[in-house]
């Protein structure tokens, strides 16, 4: 009998130490945890990914998977002058930006998509214009010619059987300049992009008669279109590739979050004060188009989505047709996820 009621202690301590063993692993206490890793995280001031980096923030997303990030915002064409001479280790940027950063003899790596493209082509609000096909011979209002958003542009376009050149007369400027040809008359369409386009059709001034992203993903085989992308220098890439995979899953289990509760997007009480966003059509707008943006998933279908991309980039020589773009490419069974 004693035997018996020692056996049942030792069983009973084993069952407890197993069930101890498997919570701690799952979810250890925090004096066991590793203190997190900090990791400056730079995004573009007033975009979709700075949206996106205040929810982490607010929710702890980072601290989950064991980082700390410091958010920098600045001038898209800062980030991508930072981080293609080779004075930065992460950031949001276009992908062909890896070229550029190639002629500073910088190696970059695009370890994940960041942001899918998402432009709208915006009429004033009692235009006859209703559709590209009524667009074609018109005037477009859109970002210089050197960027990556005229870039996406002239391919989604070329995608549904259209030559900006050709079809099209353009007008070149920034976003706030374009919009007011367009009201002024001297266009009649611009391009635009969440989050700013929620405020200009929160105006009632304008409407929408292109979702340029959806255009894309109609004749692209219902591939998105990866217009910004998480790039890391070769160098820290490859000293730091676990950093790198928790850096990748943090931004997709941001995306999934906000997709699943986009109401958070009107929680961001600084954000939206800072940008002029704080009315209640203006975060419906953004409620409703910014979840789509965002990568929620690094797989097989994303992989194909970068290959159609730059292909289509290539016929169009956006970029030179030998560019050795893909080689730049971290995949999913790269990064471990």
């Amino acid at each position: 009998m004693g035997n018996f009621k020692l056996n049942l202690t030792i069983i009973g301590v084993i069952v407890i130490v197993f069930i101890l063993g498997v919570v701690f692993w799952w979810s250890p206490p925090s004096f066991l945890r590793p203190e997190p890793v900090k990791v400056q995280y730079q995004v573009a001031t007033g975009g979709t990914n700075e949206l996106r980096a205040q929810v982490i923030k607010k929710y702890g997303l980072d601290k989950k998977h064991n980082i700390d990030f410091e958010i920098i915002s600045t001038d898209p064409g800062e980030l991508e002058r930072r981080i293609a001479k080779g004075e930065s280790n992460l950031a949001e940027v276009s992908p062909f930006t890896a070229l550029t950063a190639k002629q500073n003899n910088v190696e970059l790596r695009i370890i994940s998509p960041a942001v899918y493209f998402n432009y709208y082509l915006l009429v004033s609000s009692d235009s006859r214009i209703n559709s590209l096909e009524e667009l074609k011979g018109g005037k477009i209002g859109t970002q210089p010619k050197v960027t990556a958003a005229y870039s996406a542009l002239a391919i989604v376009l070329k995608s549904a059987g259209f030559d900006i050149e050709k079809d099209f007369s353009i007008l070149f400027g920034n976003i706030p300049q374009t919009v007011a040809a367009v009201e002024k008359g001297e266009a009649d369409a611009a391009s635009a992009s969440y989050p700013s386009a929620a405020a200009i059709i929160a105006s009632g001034k304008f409407r929408s008669i292109a979702a340029l992203g959806d255009l894309w993903s109609r004749n692209e085989d219902g591939l998105p279109l990866p217009f910004v992308v998480l790039a890391a220098n070769g160098d820290w890439f490859e000293q730091n590739k676990k950093v790198a995979r928790q850096v990748v899953e943090t931004i997709l289990e941001a995306g999934r979050f906000i997709q699943e509760r986009p109401q958070v997007i009107s929680e961001l009480t600084d954000y939206l004060n800072k940008y002029n966003y704080n009315t209640p059509q203006i975060t419906a707008l953004l409620e409703a188009h910014i979840p789509n943006m965002l990568p929620a998933s690094y797989g097989e279908k994303e992989v194909r989505a970068f290959e159609r991309f730059f292909a289509r980039a290539k016929q169009l020589k956006i970029i030179p047709p030998d560019a050795p773009i893909e080689s730049y490419l971290v995949t999913p069974a790269d990064l471990g996820i």
